[in-house]
């Protein structure tokens, strides 16, 4: 490091800069310390060095990108420096040598300077010679350590799969399916509420698959029109429709060897359902204004925060695209039924924060306890932007909640009770006594599973055709009866 000592003193004497440092990771304990500075006597350099030694944690460990701080703002390193030398700077430069992206610094440049003109030619300097340092280091053979090793060593954030953290045990079986079925190229059905996941699911079967290098390519089914949606998927050809001023390809082609994730299937109208459905059983389309037949491979992945199984009962989703879609089905638990994930998850969040804003902020072990216990009707999402809210109003490095969140559901929905009808009157000579009990155990299985026939169908060990034939056979008319608001 002697060759260095000497850049920093050329630097002073050339420069506008005043106490230039140069700061060295200890390997053992992953923390920096002041290996040369010409400005800084040993004394101020050993007790500056014992300081950091009885810290719990270096925060330049997340030091990741180049830092200019102005007199304004709070010095992040703190070095040694006499009240008179402040007084006369205009900025400090702070500089990471990087090996590579994602790993800890090696070591860390720092200087003042005192004039705002030649600022921005000093920084480029800076950067000059911390990617010489680095390569170097490494020469030399230095040893490389990965942020992420470091950063999280006092709370480790176990992993279910892929960015899906967690230690539930229903998550857990989660993935093992998920890692049983990612091979195939089956289609693929998750369901569960709006805010567990859906979409890391999709994304961890594709790139658990054999083709994760192939495109993973999304597209909200909810969010456009059956227009817009149609040719987001399907792409069209030049003058298709007003302003279709060229040929664009859709997300099925973009998709083409990879999955095409559909999230909110089950907002899609009966027509759109039609064409989807195609496409899944013959793997070709059309573009929008097109007569050429594509032809695509792809794997769909489709999730959904409604119950299809009802929607097929008041007619609104295709029976056919259910059965072609459910050939392999995740059902998501809510958060409220894995609250052993809770803890877990706001320190994944936190751990997030603190790294994009090179800060430690931590959580009260009070607050982590009474935010477990809380129902999460939003499930992660409320819960990550409960964490966001508390991260922006932290108080002494501690988030703080200005008053904790009362998790609650957005509405009461309004429970339902279905009451069938009994059959239209008949002569007995109409009605066998089989064909009686038949009526009865349909009208019992139907009141059982609450009016939805798909499953009254799998009680009686029928096909929901089946099921169908008979209801209309024997007239039996099921009404919904909505229970008057409760408390």
């Amino acid at each position: 490091m002697r060759n260095m000592n000497m850049v920093l003193i050329m630097l002073q004497e050339y420069l506008p800069v005043r106490n230039p440092t140069l700061l060295i990771r200890d390997n053992v304990i992953n923390k920096y310390f002041i290996d040369l500075a010409p400005e800084i006597s040993e004394d101020e350099k050993n007790k500056w060095n014992q300081k950091v030694t009885a810290m719990s944690r270096d925060s330049s460990l997340a030091l990741q990108h180049g830092m200019i701080l102005y007199p304004d703002e709070p010095d992040y390193l703190n070095l040694p420096c006499s009240n008179s030398l402040k007084e006369t700077v205009v900025a400090t430069v702070i500089q990471p040598v990087i090996y590579q992206q994602q790993n800890l610094p090696l070591c860390i440049l720092s200087l003042m300077v005192t004039l705002s003109n030649p600022l921005n030619e000093i920084i480029k300097i800076v950067r000059f010679i911390a990617d010489m340092l680095a390569v170097s280091m490494i020469a030399r053979g230095f040893p490389v350590a990965q942020i992420q090793d470091a950063y999280h060593e006092e709370v480790h954030i176990p992993r279910i799969i892929d960015n899906i953290v967690g230690q539930s045990e229903k998550m857990k079986r989660l993935a093992d399916i998920i890692r049983k079925v990612s091979a195939s190229k089956a289609t693929v059905l998750i369901c569960g509420e709006s805010g567990t996941g859906k979409e890391l699911l999709a994304k961890a079967i594709h790139n658990n698959s054999l083709h994760r290098k192939a495109p993973f390519v999304g597209v909200n089914c909810a969010a456009l029109s059956e227009n817009l949606l149609e040719s987001e998927l399907f792409g069209h050809e030049k003058g298709a429709y007003t302003g279709a001023a060229s040929t664009r390809k859709g997300r099925f082609e973009l998709a083409d060897g990879g999955t095409l994730f559909l999230d909110e299937i089950g907002d899609t109208s009966i027509s759109f359902q039609t064409k989807i459905l195609r496409v899944l059983q013959e793997g070709q389309f059309e573009r929008l204004g097109g007569t050429k037949t594509i032809n695509v491979d792809v794997r769909v992945v489709c999730a959904t925060n409604i119950n299809l199984e009802d929607a097929i009962a008041r007619g609104t989703f295709r029976e056919d695209l259910y059965y072609r879609l459910n050939v392999i089905r995740l059902d998501v638990p809510s958060l409220r039924e894995r609250l052993e994930d809770v803890p877990i998850l706001i320190q994944y969040f936190l751990n997030k924060l603190n790294q994009q804003a090179n800060t430690h902020i931590q959580i009260s072990d009070a607050d982590l306890i009474r935010l477990q216990n809380l129902k999460w009707y939003g499930n992660i999402r409320e819960l990550e932007n409960v964490v966001h809210s508390a991260f922006l109003m932290q108080q002494n490095n501690t988030l703080s909640f200005q008053d904790l969140p009362k998790s609650a559901p957005l509405r009461q929905k309004q429970p339902v009770k279905m009451e069938i009808a009994p059959p239209a009157p008949q002569s007995p000579l109409e009605k066998t006594d089989l064909e009686m009990e038949e009526t009865t155990m349909i009208g019992q299985a139907l009141a059982s599973n609450g009016g939805v026939q798909i499953k009254a169908a799998a009680m009686l060990g029928i096909s929901l055709r089946q099921l169908r034939y008979r209801i209309k056979k024997y007239g039996i008319v099921v009404r919904k009866i909505h229970s008057a608001k409760q408390d």
